[in-house]
């Protein structure tokens, strides 16, 4: 007796099952892929903004048409410089679309024009008050040196914010690179919807 071969045209039932059953897999995940990205751009477009991390509550954040002031979340490009891409290969600053393809932060002002900010070991002080959680650290969490920002006191210029966050004391913030300025501010921002 001899043994038929598979016919290539005709294959078995239960491999057309499988076939079908992985291309209608293949197409929910494109699919959902594609509303997700679709979602995010709508979403920036509209004025919606998606934090992930934890210097400030995750969630999503409206980006509202004001002058920042104190007390305000802005949304921000970091310097383009080598503290940046340290920071950027160790993991505090992720990809995005920002000079030198940087994600943007998104940190509190806590010091505006005219404001004196003074680094001492025990944390920031901004006019004489000391800020909760404001430790200037000298270890990241994985232990590696983390070096202050290199002027232990100065009075804010009319272009420099003070941005720091009052959720997590590793955040990588003022503390470490100094004042920003507001031309790197791209959107001042309010919670919308957050979670802890």
């Amino acid at each position: 007796m001899y043994a038929h071969p598979v016919d290539k045209f005709n294959p078995p039932a239960t491999s057309l099952r499988e076939q079908s059953r992985y291309h209608r897999t293949i197409n929910v995940l494109t699919t959902f892929l594609l509303l997700g990205f679709s979602i995010l751009f709508v979403s920036d477009w509209l004025g919606l903004r998606l934090n992930t991390t934890h210097s400030v509550d995750p969630g999503f954040y409206w980006v509202v048409n004001k002058q920042p002031e104190k007390g305000d979340f802005v949304s921000f490009c970091p310097a383009k410089n080598s503290l940046t891409q340290m920071a950027h290969e160790r993991g505090y600053i992720g990809f995005g679309n920002c000079p030198g393809h940087y994600e943007r932060l998104l940190k509190i002002v806590v010091g505006v024009t005219g404001d004196k900010v003074e680094l001492h070991k025990q944390g920031v002080y901004i006019n004489g008050t000391l800020l909760p959680q404001s430790a200037v650290l000298s270890q990241d969490g994985l232990g590696r040196a983390l070096l202050p920002f290199s002027k232990k006191a100065i009075v804010l210029k009319p272009d420099e914010l003070w941005v720091m966050t009052n959720r997590s004391p590793l955040s990588f913030d003022s503390r470490y690179f100094g004042p920003i300025r507001l031309a790197q501010i791209s959107d001042v921002v309010k919670p919308l919807w957050t979670w802890r």
